[in-house]
């Protein structure tokens, strides 16, 4: 069994080490911190010269695909098949104008509970405004909201293919 003085002198010993190791650390870690940013900061300039390259050949092969598509869609309003997830259905209402997407609804949108609404609330504008942005529904998800983005990219699909829209 172990005294009184003994535990007392072990844990000042172990606060002394813990005090030693976490200044240490800290210490280490800023030196370490700066070489790190460094790094990234050279891996940060070239990887944006990379994105600004993909990107404008990217815009320009989506331009010129929208446009060959534009011809092909028929002008007027289509509205979406239901797709039909485990937190409610989702529909997609698109309006072709001019061979090209003008703008896109959620007629339907799944809001049986209240995370669905708080989530369909702040992304059905964000994929309203990116299909119209794209011309296509071949974008990203947003992000906490897989279901609700692929249903909605699966009626507009329905509603794109109704048109014509190969975009």
């Amino acid at each position: 069994m172990r005294t009184p003085a003994a535990f007392i002198s072990g844990m000042a010993t172990m606060g002394v080490l813990a005090t030693g190791i976490a200044w240490g650390s800290g210490v280490v870690n800023a030196s370490t911190d700066e070489s790190a940013q460094d790094a990234t900061d050279n891996t940060s300039a070239s990887t944006e010269s990379t994105t600004t390259e993909s990107t404008d050949s990217d815009t320009s092969a989506t331009e010129s695909d929208s446009t060959s598509s534009a011809s092909t869609a028929t002008d007027g309003t289509y509205v979406g098949d239901v797709v039909q997830t485990r937190y409610g259905p989702m529909q997609v209402e698109v309006v072709i104008t001019n061979g090209s997407i003008a703008s896109a609804t959620a007629l339907q949108q799944p809001g049986d509970d209240r995370e669905s609404q708080q989530i369909n609330a702040r992304v059905i504008p964000i994929l309203n405004d990116a299909i119209v942005q794209y011309q296509t529904v071949n974008f990203g998800n947003v992000s906490r909201a897989t279901i609700s983005t692929d249903s909605y990219k699966q009626s507009a699909q329905s509603a794109l293919d109704q048109a014509g829209f190969t975009g």
